[in-house]
């Protein structure tokens, strides 16, 4: 890690989480911790577009 590019360290970005990453996707925009973060994150907005409730 002490190795990273700083503009690689990033938080989850969903709102329920506070968990820090090290982004090593080639493109470096990863945006969540895991997979199952990112999986309730797009669960959460199919939900609100179709109840208008989280």
């Amino acid at each position: 890690m002490c190795s990273a590019d700083a503009g690689r360290l990033g938080r989850c970005a969903r709102h329920t989480c506070d968990l820090a990453f090290v982004d090593t996707s080639r493109n470096g925009r990863r945006a969540y911790c895991s997979v199952r973060c990112a999986n309730n994150g797009a669960v959460a907005r199919h939900r609100e577009r179709l109840h208008g409730e989280v």
